[in-house]
């Protein structure tokens, strides 16, 4: 926030800057903008009203939450930062007394057995409830001390107010423990007694509704992840299934069955020819033969690589397939390699009908068919 010099009247004490900032009528401590209250008129008439409304045991718990919930920004910039979280308290302490919180005192801070003592002077609960004639205590306070050792001990916490200085003690004094009961659990113990008010109702249909509705924006969140691994999962089923079309085109051009005549079919046999593509090619060149009801199929090997037992036995098998559909199979182009290898193995080659090239083996299967000089062939 900026002002001209002229509208600006401030003091600093102890550290802190107060200042009056005319041009936007703002008080302000350290830049940060504050209010002052006449404690013993304004503020006393305030929490008269709210004790009122609420009963005084639920005004108590609602003080207590009010300070926790004070906590969580002066431990996070400031109190965790020191190098143990009584000296941040305590310098914090020193401090507060400038802003009507009193001055505070750390008597015992037990880290292992999780319990604190504090103590206060120049609070501001003792003022207004003095002018009230009430002694209720220091409800606020007890819940800023509650809530900085649930930090420190790491496990929820209780203030017990146990001295009064609106009874006339000295000071206002805290013990800290350990607690197995929220401020919500002993505001739900409240509404299930014979003293539950209408304020008690309302504040646990509150609460209801606020349930509900984070149930609500829990599955609002969850719907939207479903559909988002919804569509993730049609997109990669998608994908999939493009890449299956992709394989398939690709197996069929790695096997590609040509019609080079009436009735005489080839198919170029390029690279390794193991089992699973063997199949692959008898399966397709049986359905090719019976649906373009071809006489003949020759099997051109020119490109073929790696011919082994296996592979020749696979070659024989469809053989012995194509003629079982009443068509004659005919191979071209086995390499000597191959020749040599079937001839030590002892592979019978005969039911191949093996030719030197595939022009060779298609004049053969035009001859058996008693063709002698192929014509123009067929588009």
């Amino acid at each position: 926030m900026t002002s001209a010099i002229s509208d600006l009247h401030q003091i600093e004490i102890q550290g802190v800057t107060y200042a009056w900032d005319r041009a936007s009528d703002l008080m302000l401590m350290n830049g940060m903008p504050v209010a002052a209250f006449l404690l013993e008129s304004t503020l006393a008439g305030m929490m008269w009203g709210v004790e009122r409304m609420v009963g005084h045991e639920r005004f108590e718990l609602a003080m207590q939450a009010a300070g926790r919930r004070s906590v969580d920004d002066e431990w996070r910039t400031f109190i965790s930062q020191m190098p143990a979280p009584e000296i941040g308290i305590e310098l914090l302490g020193n401090l507060t007394a400038l802003g009507g919180l009193g001055r505070w005192k750390v008597i015992d801070f037990d880290h292992a057995g999780k319990t604190a003592v504090f103590r206060v002077t120049a609070g501001f609960e003792p003022i207004y409830q003095r002018a009230l004639g009430v002694a209720w205590g220091s409800s606020f306070l007890a819940g800023k001390f509650a809530g900085y050792c649930t930090h420190a001990f790491a496990t929820y916490c209780w203030a017990e107010q146990t001295r009064f200085v609106v009874k006339d003690d000295e000071f206002d004094e805290f013990v800290v423990r350990p607690s197995d009961r929220s401020i919500e659990d002993r505001l739900d113990a409240l509404l299930f007694t014979a003293t539950a008010s209408p304020a008690d109702v309302a504040a646990a249909l509150e609460r209801v509704r606020r349930e509900v509705d984070e149930r609500r924006e829990v599955e609002v969140r969850l719907r939207a992840e479903v559909e988002e691994r919804r569509r993730v999962e049609d997109d990669l089923r998608g994908k999939l299934e493009l890449i299956e079309r992709q394989a398939e085109d690709i197996q069929a051009m790695s096997t590609p069955i040509l019609q080079i005549w009436s009735g005489v079919l080839a198919v170029p046999v390029v690279g390794r020819l193991d089992s699973e593509r063997a199949s692959r090619l008898m399966e397709a060149l049986l359905g090719a033969i019976v649906e373009r009801r071809a006489r003949a199929a020759i099997i051109d090997l020119t490109g073929a690589e790696g011919l082994d037992p296996t592979t020749l036995d696979h070659l024989l098998q469809l053989a012995g397939a194509i003629r079982l559909l009443g068509a004659r199979c005919l191979v071209s182009g086995m390499s000597p390699m191959a020749a040599q290898i079937a001839a030590v193995l002892g592979v019978d080659l005969h039911a191949l009908a093996a030719h030197a090239t595939l022009e060779d083996a298609l004049q053969a299967a035009l001859r058996a068919d008693g063709v002698q000089r192929p014509g123009k062939r067929p588009r």
